[in-house]
């Protein structure tokens, strides 16, 4: 099939983040658009004036709202608003390339063809990580159900990050398994790193920006075990400040400038990702772009897996506490030529697969068969 004009639809956030996807499939047709969407396309004083009244009618706390934009009203509306701005465009995409499922381009009118790219599904944010899944009732929750699975019935094709979800969208959506498939996920680089990664810094890196489902808790408590076998070992937490002061940790926060975080890569020996839910790990990818070995949790909620060999490319662990942790920590800083080899598996990884490159290949095989 040929496809000529692309539209591609999904929050701003997300097609930021998969902005060299897109760079590389632009390669293969005539022009690329970008229509981000907006959780409601209303001003932002109107929309905490709702999420507030959503508060109080619903008893619960601000940092507890993400129901505001969680049900099957808000998806319908954002649907029905996403195509209203695709039928006033200039011109008629042969092609939709929409960016997971908080709604759906279209829900009147399906003329244009639509593919999907999906992290993660309600019906697994259910199961492996409710506050993923903020319904106030049963009720509420099938009805959200009803709408995600009219938008991948309709969908021309789904990708998936992982067989995780591919698994989900067969067994809790009922779609053909032939409408599905799993092409990973690559990190914010357009191309993979191909320098050198020194090891020997004893310096572990984690992700905390949410904090108590990547596991931060796990985290800090084997660090301290390491710490009594490792005086100098250290630890670096980004993405959150820390209300406590632990002797070894160093507490950037956000870290907004790439070349910074490129350098805390660089300067790392290991990240540690013991999340209770990670739908696919991008920062994951990241790391191991530079050559950092990873840690991570293997369990039904982490995605990235599929794509990993335990011992080879990095360590799996299963369902983690800060013991198990501590202990693979440990290990890894007594053998050094161990880690220097799970280093440059994770690099090979990324060059031969986890990269936009062969990933857009992939997509392509699809789109343009």
């Amino acid at each position: 099939m040929s496809y000529q004009n692309v539209l591609v639809t999904g929050e701003e956030l997300f097609l930021k983040r998969h902005k060299y996807l897109f760079t590389q499939l632009s390669n293969s047709f005539k022009r690329i658009d970008y229509l981000p969407i907006g959780y409601l396309y209303e001003p932002k004083n109107y929309r905490r004036f709702r999420r507030l009244l959503y508060c109080l009618n619903h008893g619960v706390s601000l940092s507890n709202s993400d129901g505001f934009f969680k049900n099957s009203q808000a998806f319908i509306k954002r649907s029905q608003k996403l195509e209203k701005e695709i039928q006033n465009l200039d011109y008629k995409p042969d092609l939709v390339f929409h960016l997971f499922s908080l709604c759906c381009p279209f829900w009147n009118n399906y003329e244009i063809p639509y593919t999907m790219y999906l992290d993660y599904t309600m019906a697994l944010a259910q199961r492996n990580y409710p506050p993923f899944a903020p319904f106030q009732t049963d009720k509420e929750f099938k009805s959200w159900l009803e709408c995600e699975n009219k938008s991948y019935e309709q969908a021309q094709h789904i990708f998936t990050m992982s067989n995780l979800v591919k698994n989900s969208l067969v067994t809790d959506y009922n779609i053909s398994t032939d409408k599905v498939t799993v092409i990973g996920a690559s990190g914010n680089f357009a191309e993979p790193y191909m320098g050198e990664k020194a090891i020997g810094s004893q310096q572990i890196l984690f992700n905390g920006s949410d904090f108590d489902r990547k596991g931060g808790d796990v985290v800090l408590d084997a660090f301290k075990m390491v710490k009594k076998v490792f005086p100098k070992a250290k630890l670096v937490v980004i993405g959150k400040k820390l209300t406590q002061t632990i002797d070894g940790v160093e507490n950037p926060g956000d870290i907004r400038s790439e070349y910074t975080l490129q350098n805390l890569f660089l300067q790392s020996d290991l990240v540690v990702a013991p999340a209770r839910c990670e739908p696919f790990g991008v920062f994951l990818v990241e790391a191991m772009n530079y050559g950092v070995p990873c840690i991570v949790s293997s369990n039904d909620a982490n995605g990235i897996t599929d794509f990993l060999a335990d011992g080879v490319d990095s360590i799996i662990i299963n369902q983690p506490n800060p013991e198990d942790l501590a202990h693979h920590i440990i290990n890894l800083f007594k053998n050094c030529n161990v880690l220097k080899s799970i280093s440059k598996a994770a690099q090979n990884k990324v060059r031969s697969q986890l990269n936009w490159n062969k990933i857009s290949d992939q997509v392509l095989q699809v789109l343009l068969a």
